[in-house]
């Protein structure tokens, strides 16, 4: 009620008082006339009460509609529609809107086309450099006989790092699209895991991890170069974090009813209980003393591609117990 009556300002109360005016008056003129009289004024009184309610309701839902015209797009019809709407009294805070507005959406569109910019040039970046680091490569495989074989193994470890890194700069770049473009098609998800298990192979050869797979021929629906770029992080964080003096590392996966399980494991030491549910986070790191110098930028990444290709991820609950770290992809077919 007290709602309505704000709505609809003082002209209530004014009616009412000029009712009980009218009958006092005809009561003073013709007291006999007062039941007939004040049954015509009650409902002349309501029917001038509903039209009011009506073109109140009316030019409210004009008003709604010229505001929110306003917001999405300030433009000068939109101005004046919200002028005509409002009425001229409120020419001057609907030009200091209008003014804030116009300056706040030129604002947006300069970020808009920074970031633009910015992303435009890492990718660009991320491009150039790919030529040195496959320069890089062919000159390893040329002179690898003149190198030992352990100091070879340790340049195609440091090259496969560099790899990493900028494949996680040109990933995150993407990421900051306001839609990636994801090209979904079917494929072999043991194949895709065992292409990117042998890119690491250097990297599990220089930790000297031993890895397990049980990988039977199962087929997804989703984006396979995002895909095994996710798994890759998965799987660099396992063999980074795997037991230093007998690392192992298992991938498996398995179908249960109308979901296909990819799980990556280690042996090594886990996480803290409370470092558990940030593990995602951009930036985090966590208390972990072996997580001290990572960017906390890999499992980020994970995650936020993973919600783009409705994979959900999550953690194994052996991770918070000391004995090892686990995470699962889950597709859901």
């Amino acid at each position: 009620m007290k709602a309505w009556i704000n709505r609809m300002g003082a002209f209530p109360i004014l009616l009412f008082c000029t009712d009980l005016i009218f009958l006092f008056v005809t009561w003073l003129v013709s007291p006999s006339a007062i039941q007939s009289v004040g049954l015509f004024i009650l409902l002349f009184s309501l029917i001038l009460l509903a039209a009011a309610v009506g073109l109140k309701q009316r030019g409210m839902r004009r008003m709604a509609k010229a505001i929110e015209s306003f917001l999405e797009t300030p433009d000068e019809t939109n101005k004046a529609e919200l002028l005509r709407a409002a009425g001229g009294e409120w020419e001057g805070e609907v030009d200091l809107l209008y003014e804030k507005l116009t300056s706040q959406a030129a604002q947006i569109n300069e970020g808009k086309m920074a970031l633009s910019s910015y992303r435009d040039y890492i990718e660009a970046w991320v491009h150039e450099i790919k030529t040195p680091l496959s320069l890089s490569t062919l000159v390893l495989n040329n002179r690898k006989e003149e190198m030992s074989p352990s100091v070879y193994d340790r340049m195609i470890h440091v090259q496969h790092q560099l790899n990493e890194n900028v494949e996680r700069i040109l990933y995150y770049a993407r990421l900051q699209t306001d839609h990636p473009d994801y090209r979904f098609e079917e494929f072999r998800l043991d194949a895709c895991v065992k292409e990117a298990v042998h890119e690491y192979a250097a990297l599990a050869g220089e930790n000297q991890i031993s890895v397990t797979l049980d990988l039977p021929p199962l087929t997804v629906v989703s984006d396979q170069k995002v895909l095994r770029f996710m798994f890759s992080q998965l799987l660099s964080n396992a063999y980074k974090y795997a037991d230093p003096e007998n690392g192992k590392v298992e991938i498996s996966s398995w179908r249960s009813g109308d979901k296909i399980y990819l799980a990556v494991r280690n042996n090594g030491s886990g996480v803290p209980p409370e470092d558990a549910p940030f593990l995602f986070d951009k930036g985090f790191t966590g208390s972990h003393p072996d997580r001290q110098k990572a960017t906390g930028m890999g499992l980020y990444l994970v995650r936020k591609y993973a919600d783009g290709l409705c994979i959900d991820v999550a953690l194994e609950p052996v991770c918070t117990t000391g004995d090892g770290f686990g995470i699962e992809f889950v597709f859901s077919l």
